[in-house]
């Protein structure tokens, strides 16, 4: 059989890639014998830039490298040479049909969303297919991020409806993408299962070297910050802790920052967090890696457009699944603020030891519960 993975990759977001690279091992453990590639198209251009904020040259330097690296990463772990992007929906439906696939599985990631539409726009993503692709069409850890029902037209509504009919399972990621199919099919048909890189081992021997070549050395009492440049509550943390002696890192660079690692490849990152005592990230996918690391995260949703109008998102779904809801969460952008995240990261840092045993056994069983419902969702 010929299979094709459709999903997001080839941007520089580690958790974008690796998402990408788990389900094709994944895929591929499933279907042995079979053709198994990620498809070679994006349905807008992925976002490649440096770090112009607070750079330097040294930086600059790091951010070349970090773009090299990606591009690697996606030849040799990938298999993605030529990727297309194709803006116009139906000129990338025709181009996904013409490659005829027996079967499409469709995930990870938030590619069900419809944010990426113009506004205004009657239509849906080409990523939700169309019944004119006779594949076999899986969902597998699939998001809609923030899309939800109300918010629909009547034609993206009939739109939808012919696309997800056609779907053989559904395998979706979190509550919003559950409720938003719950009114197309009946929620019986519909699993949600972990996201892929749960089921992803972690090879340090990556992290190991780079920091060994580039004589790096990060101190046992570290915390990592992951944030955006408009967060201005970061200096004021990033002090506090340095005076309680904490070593600051920074996976982007940050002039309050001790150690900037804004060089680092995806399998590099995806092991550089068992070096951190804690990680304050705004992204679902360090949240996850912290945890595989055995490391608190301290996750902060930076703007409304990331949840739906009952507050629920992916990443505190995530955190509740793992029993740490509310205390490993900042949920509420009104109270992004200095004092709230000390508060909240002193209280985690004197917590998060008697909470590890049961995420280790999560951990476990998310890994199994990917990888069962693939193995169950389709026949050969």
């Amino acid at each position: 059989m010929k299979i094709g993975i459709l999903t997001y990759y080839g941007d520089l977001n580690c958790g974008t890639n690796l998402q990408a690279y788990a389900t094709l091992l994944a895929v591929q453990r499933r279907h042995p014998d079979d053709h198994v590639e990620v498809i070679p198209f994006h349905g807008f251009r992925p976002p490649r830039k440096p770090y112009l904020s607070s750079a330097t040259p040294i930086s600059l330097l790091h951010d070349w490298r970090r773009m090299q690296q990606y591009s690697r990463f996606k030849r040799m772990h990938l298999g993605v040479t030529d990727a297309k992007v194709i803006t116009d929906i139906d000129a990338a439906l025709q181009f996904i049909k013409n490659r005829n696939y027996d079967v499409i599985y469709i995930g990870a990631d938030t590619l069900l969303e419809l944010d990426r539409l113009p506004q205004g726009s009657n239509d849906i993503s080409a990523y939700w297919l169309s019944p004119d692709i006779k594949a076999r069409k899986v969902l597998l850890a699939a998001s809609c991020k923030n899309t939800e029902y109300n918010t629909l037209t009547k034609s993206q509504i009939e739109k939808l409806r012919a696309s997800i009919e056609g779907f053989t399972a559904m395998g979706i990621r979190d509550i919003t993408t559950y409720n938003l199919l719950s009114h197309f099919v009946d929620s019986k048909r519909i699993a949600t299962i972990p996201d892929p890189t749960f089921s992803l081992p972690i090879d340090y021997s990556h992290i190991e070297q780079y920091l060994r070549k580039n004589n790096i050395t990060i101190p046992k009492r570290s915390i990592c910050f992951h944030t955006y440049r408009t967060d201005t509550w970061c200096k004021e943390v990033a002090h506090y802790f340095k005076t309680q002696g904490y070593t600051i890192v920074s996976l982007r660079p940050a002039p309050w920052a001790d150690i900037a690692l804004n060089g680092l490849s995806p399998l590099e990152q995806l092991g550089v967090y068992r070096y951190f005592s804690l990680i304050v990230t705004h992204r679902f996918h360090d949240t996850i890696f912290a945890l595989k690391n055995g490391i608190a995260p301290l996750t902060y949703v930076s703007d409304s457009s990331y949840t739906t109008t009952l507050g629920n998102s992916k990443c505190s779904s995530l955190i509740e699944e793992f029993d740490l809801y509310p205390q490993h969460i900042i949920d509420n952008p009104s109270q992004l603020n200095a004092a709230c995240f000390i508060q909240r990261i002193e209280a985690i840092l004197a917590s998060f030891d008697s909470h590890k045993e049961a995420i280790e056994h999560k951990l476990q069983s998310c890994a199994q519960a990917y990888t069962d419902f693939l193995n169950s969702c389709i026949t050969d």
